[in-house]
């Protein structure tokens, strides 16, 4: 199988091919996509095959996000600043084309997502990647990690991100300090 480079989404993809039609994902790339990085709204990353860069196998959108620190699980809230807000990422949105399914490229976008999370933390501060799932994708989330805060929404703390890639605990966010 041929490795999957991700990169940001330009004019050069060819987002007519797009098809995930669950929650829009395919409309949402064909017409609001480009506008949303214009706008600075959301950075938008798309997977291809070298050999064909122009079809996109699947993307992930990235964004901050804040949540309430009560929002947050209780356990999760105590290393955290007492802000009443905490600085969080914005798995926006995340899909695969269905020509591709069965491939792990979800899986794929998912970990690549989770490491430009954790390499953005060292520069903007983030507790964690949110995630509103649409209906039938929680198991998919829950598999990785992710907690149920409310409703579709998810989170996974950034402590377990960076234990995904074996990155070194912040000591300031560990909970063995007081």
């Amino acid at each position: 199988m041929e490795s999957i480079r991700v990169e940001r989404l330009t004019a050069q993809h060819d987002r007519t091919q797009f098809i995930c039609p669950p929650g829009g994902l395919d409309t949402y790339l064909r017409e609001r996509a480009r506008q949303d990085i214009r706008r600075r709204a959301a950075a938008v990353f798309v997977g291809v095959y070298p050999s064909a860069p122009q079809r996109i196998l699947g993307y992930y959108t990235l964004s901050a996000l804040s949540l309430k620190l009560q929002d947050i699980p209780v356990p999760y809230q105590r290393p955290l600043a007492r802000y009443p807000d905490v600085g969080v990422t914005l798995l926006g949105r995340l899909a695969v084309d269905v020509a591709f399914h069965g491939q792990h490229i979800g899986e794929f976008l998912l970990l690549d997502a989770l490491r430009r999370v954790v390499s953005s933390s060292s520069t903007i501060a983030t507790a964690g990647v949110v995630v509103d799932a649409l209906e039938g994708a929680e198991s998919f989330y829950t598999h990785y990690g992710f907690l149920p805060l409310t409703g579709q929404r998810y989170w996974l703390p950034l402590n377990t991100v960076q234990s995904l890639f074996r990155v070194p605990f912040d000591p300031l966010l560990t909970e063995d300090n007081s």
